[in-house]
């Protein structure tokens, strides 16, 4: 957890220590979301189109 003694003085930030805060939050953020066995990627929902077969299997043309 954040320290509570961490406070912002002399007014507004500068774009750097604002970057570093960003930063700060999001990797702790990604730390604690981070499963222990992590999932397979996730599939796409769409299919091959009706009727697709895969190279090779067509019947030979005659």
């Amino acid at each position: 957890m954040a320290d509570s003694s961490i406070r912002i003085e002399g007014g507004t930030p500068t774009p750097t220590e604002l970057a570093a805060v960003l930063l700060v939050l999001l990797s702790a953020t990604r730390t604690q979301e981070a499963p222990e066995n992590p999932a397979a990627p996730p599939r796409s929902n769409w299919g091959p189109t009706r009727g697709w077969r895969p190279p090779g299997t067509w019947p030979a043309a005659r």
